[in-house]
């Protein structure tokens, strides 16, 4: 080789040396990983280990499954998202993003309700496969995902590789996160497996400020936007928000450099703006819809203070199964958001890691755990009501114990830490071996002292948890002697369990002493009892329950344009073709809410998604009400209404004009008031109808979907065209092509209907969902998308040229 080429190669081969040397000082394990991967295995061993613990988990239902789905019956995967992606999905099939759900309230926001999900890509899924094997792999590969992201995370904060499995495995199948799958929290699942990839994205730019780090952060936060669960989105913006505060403290305790300090949190502050651009059309949809259904107006304290995490329940750090198990839990509230089990290995890593590991590795994420939970218990603590006074965003969800997911991450985060230290110190300090023992002594205390409890003070133990007011169980179940002696014995056998558990732990830690490949022994230690938890909440259920064949019988014998009452399973209606007076989302609509609280005798003012039907109300026809099917103690009775249902659309001449919701309401239950006789406006009609003479004139609907439907019709004088569906503002009526009226101006009617006053003519319009933020946020989604793909291409660029700088 010529001697000036020679030079030119050296120099490269010296520059790129560098690069490695400074990218290594800065812990930028992305960079490194191109030139010598760490020095270690490459990383889709540990991710194939996790596939496989994932399909050992579903591979029945993945492969042999057939209609058989994850969840138990009567939780959520069976009462609303099987019939929401079945619907919303097969809508999308046919070329269809719909807005708007005329199937349950009268009428709905869909999309803007956003655990629809319609937009999130994985979601594809859906359109692929049939329902029940798209639900499978959807969950399944969720699951995976969760494991791989934490996986990820923690490489980048570089631990060893067995130790990010370690991770990975237990944030699968932890307390905080799998038993969603039971209860069928599809958006919840959807939405909790980007959160770790927005803590990689803030350890990433801390790391070094980079295009990449600021891109992945980016697509996480719209991810998890678009994945459908508004709630997870807030708490995790709030956890991130904390872990980046606290790590711009101890940058500038160690940097002293204003400037470094300004140039990472710019980069932090690219994350949340960028996703929220990115989902634009979500959000500004999400934020229409929301401001007319009763998410909009602040919970009350009692309301939003729900679900808080109790603070006995810490007991499922090591013992899950403590106060039952799913089907027989009787601590408080609801044990798919009331566990916290990470598995007697993992909290007992994560004590080591706090205690033995040095402080700058796990301060932070100790006092993110610390911080995260105590947000976590709510009410339990005066932090609740401060937050909820005065903190936007604490006074308009409920279930703060939410929080436990992101606590989770850090705790978990802790333990694989510590696990970390196992493998590059080889072996256990004594005194952390002996402490295991002694942890082992004292578990077996409290296991004798539950064993030999008595059973009449069980029955007080489970009465003062019924005294809440907080557990779903009935109150007379403290007089059922073979309950209360279950309750008693899942005790004791749950705290036996954990202490079989501690002991092999010690002896594991102990055996680490002798021989330093024995952590392996404590890393499978640690998997199986997650996974052996895990399998416990993963029964299974046929999707062919969800719909009766016997009521698809029923209606088809009864064909029509009505509206039913099914208040077990309202969502149904969307796999029946049916319309019901009820559904099951807090995107109800808050007129309609307040109307249907008032027709059961209760104050609208506090209405919620939550209506107690004890009666068939007359004014029910205005909604079309025509059958309710109520449970009873020998199956389920079909009532008709008392009153004929009204046709969707229908002519009136009479009107009255009452300016407040109550004016209406009273008038309503006035002697004389004609359901579809007469309407009750909140403006006086344009043009107005003659006084004391009946419509004359036909209308007919002549095309329909989920947003709009075409409506011709023939007048000869005025009249008002009233519609038995929900009524909000994002709902107009556009002149079509032949029509004699130029402009039409849809407004409410009964408050809760919707009415279009029509002048004398024929007449051809379109009443349609068309809120202007689906508009404006899908313009500001594409133009954010295609900015994104340019910056990304500049990115993966910059990654090339390096890669090839290397190979020279």
């Amino acid at each position: 080789m010529p001697k000036g080429k020679q030079q030119k190669s050296s120099k490269k081969t010296l520059a790129a040396a560098e690069v490695i040397r400074d990218r290594a000082a800065t812990n930028d394990v992305a960079h490194i990983a191109h030139a010598s991967l760490l020095e270690s295995p490459s990383p889709w061993i540990p991710l194939a280990a996790l596939f496989a613990l994932v399909l050992l988990m579903f591979g029945d239902v993945l492969f042999f499954g057939g209609n058989a789905v994850p969840g138990a019956p009567g939780t959520d995967l069976f009462s609303q998202f099987v019939a929401w992606r079945e619907f919303g999905f097969r809508e999308l099939a046919h070329g269809n993003l719909a807005l708007w759900n005329p199937h349950v309230y009268c009428g709905a926001p869909f999309f803007g309700g956003m655990q629809a999900a319609l937009l999130y890509p994985p979601n594809v899924i859906f359109l692929l496969l049939p329902i029940a094997a798209a639900i499978n792999w959807s969950i399944a590969l969720h699951v995976f995902a969760l494991g791989a992201f934490m996986f990820f995370w923690m490489r980048k904060r570089g631990l060893h590789m067995w130790a990010a499995f370690f991770a990975g495995a237990v944030t699968m199948f932890c307390g905080a996160h799998f038993p969603h799958v039971y209860a069928g929290h599809l958006p919840n699942l959807c939405a909790m497996i980007w959160t770790p990839l927005i803590f990689l994205s803030i350890d990433s730019i801390f790391a070094r400020v980079s295009l990449g780090a600021c891109l992945l952060g980016v697509l996480a936060a719209a991810m998890q936007i678009f994945a459908g669960h508004p709630q997870y989105v807030f708490y995790t913006a709030i956890a991130a928000a904390i872990y980046s505060l606290l790590r711009l403290i101890e940058l500038w305790r160690v940097e002293k450099s204003g400037r470094a300090l300004t140039t990472v949190a710019l980069a932090l502050l690219t994350i949340y703006p960028g996703g929220a651009l990115l989902a634009a059309v979500q959000l500004f949809t999400a934020a229409q819809a929301t401001a007319e259904t009763i998410r909009d107006a602040p919970l009350s304290f009692a309301f939003a203070s729900m679900f808080a995490f109790p603070p006995e329940n810490f007991l499922t750090l090591i013992t899950p199964g403590f106060f039952g198990e799913m089907q027989s839990y009787w601590g408080r509230c609801y044990l798919w958001e009331m566990s916290i089990f990470v598995g007697v290995t993992g909290f007992a890593l994560a004590v080591y890691a706090v205690v033995f590991c040095e402080g700058k590795r796990t301060r932070i994420f100790a006092a993110m755990t610390l911080l995260l939970l105590l947000l976590a218990i709510g009410k339990h603590t005066p932090l609740f009501a401060l937050l909820y006074r005065f903190a936007p965003g604490f006074n308009k969800f409920r279930g703060v114990s939410k929080f436990t997911f992101p606590a989770t991450l850090f705790l978990v985060g802790l333990s694989a830490t510590g696990l970390d230290r196992l493998f590059k110190q080889k072996a256990t300090e004594r005194n952390f071996v002996v402490a295991m023992f002694a942890a082992a002594s004292v578990i077996g205390i409290a296991a004798c002292a539950v064993f030999f409890t008595s059973a009449e003070t069980w029955r007080g133990n489970v009465a003062a948890v019924l005294a809440t007011g907080e557990s779903y169980l009935p109150r007379d179940v403290v007089n059922n002697a073979a309950f209360v002696a279950g309750a008693h014995d899942a005790a004791s056998d749950a705290l036996l369990l954990s202490l079989a558990t501690t002991v092999a732990l010690a002896f594991a830690l102990l055996w680490t002493r002798k021989e330093p490949r024995a952590v392996f022994a404590i890393v499978a230690l640690g998997v199986l009892e997650m996974f052996v938890f895990a399998r416990g909440l993963r029964p299974t259920f046929d999707l062919a329950s969800v719909a009766p064949p016997e009521l698809k019988k029923f209606l088809a014998q009864y064909p029509g344009d009505y509206r039913i009452l099914n208040p077990l399973r309202p969502n149904n209606a969307m796999l029946l073709g049916a319309d019901d007076l009820w559904g099951n989302d807090p995107s109800v609509v808050r007129r309609y809410a307040e109307f249907m609280t008032w027709s059961q005798g209760g104050n609208p003012n506090d209405a919620t998604q939550y209506v107690n039907f004890a009666r068939l109300d007359p004014i029910y026809a205005l909604l079309r009400l025509r059958f309710a099917f109520i449970p009873q103690q020998d199956g389920v009775r079909v009532y008709e209404a008392p009153a004929a249902p009204l046709p969707r659309v229908k002519l009136v001449s009479r009107y009255e004009v009452a300016s407040s919701r109550d004016a209406i309401f009273a008038r309503m239950r006035a002697s004389g008031f004609e359901p579809g006789g007469e309407v009750i406006l909140e403006k006086e009609p344009e043009p107005r109808p003659a006084v004391g003479s009946g419509p004359v004139g036909d209308l007919q609907i002549v095309s329909s979907s989920t947003d709009a439907f075409s409506i011709e019709a023939n007048l000869s004088q005025p009249a008002i065209l009233l519609i038995t569906d929900v009524y909000t503002r994002a709902w107009r009526a556009v002149a079509l092509p032949g029509s004699s009226q130029t402009s039409y101006d849809l407004q409410p009617a009964d408050y809760v209907l919707r009415a279009v006053p029509l002048a004398a003519g024929h007449h051809k319009l379109r009443v349609e969902y068309a809120p202007r933020e689906f508009v404006f946020g899908k313009w500001i989604s594409i133009i954010a998308l295609l900015a994104y793909a340019g910056a990304a291409g500049v990115w993966l660029r910059r990654r090339f040229f390096f890669r090839q700088d290397l190979q020279d």
